[in-house]
């Protein structure tokens, strides 16, 4: 009796947390499989396979290519609203070889979760 009790409780705080909008999917960041692109391409990123509720996507070099290792630790992309982007000329990939790139999100009470994805660059 005491576990049909427990297991009772535990569906009434769920059902009352679903009540107020809280959601049943763990905060959990996907930055999609591993891919490649040459240089010139523009790659797209895409985070939308992401659950939880995702107030943040952040996107951050974490390893680049030997002649472009500067470029480690920089944030490339940060919005509220958009899971998926296509990196614009301007920040366009240049250097041949291995590119690591991490994709943070974050839920409105500052929670935050990662994965990362890499980039090959061929010439």
């Amino acid at each position: 009796m005491h576990a049909l009790n427990s297991v009772l409780i535990a569906g009434l705080i769920l059902g009352l947390l679903a009540a107020c909008g809280g959601s049943s999917a763990p905060l959990q960041a996907n930055a999609g499989p591993d891919f490649s692109v040459n240089i010139g391409e523009s790659p797209t990123f895409d985070g939308c396979a992401s659950t939880g509720e995702v107030a943040n996507y952040k996107w951050t070099i974490v390893s680049a290519p030997d002649k472009m290792s500067d470029d480690a630790g920089k944030v490339i992309r940060e919005v509220d609203a958009n899971c998926s982007f296509t990196l614009g000329a301007a920040m366009g990939v240049d250097e041949v070889g291995p590119w690591v790139i991490e994709l943070e999100v974050r839920d409105a009470g500052g929670n935050t979760n990662t994965d990362q994805v890499q980039v090959e660059v061929g010439p």
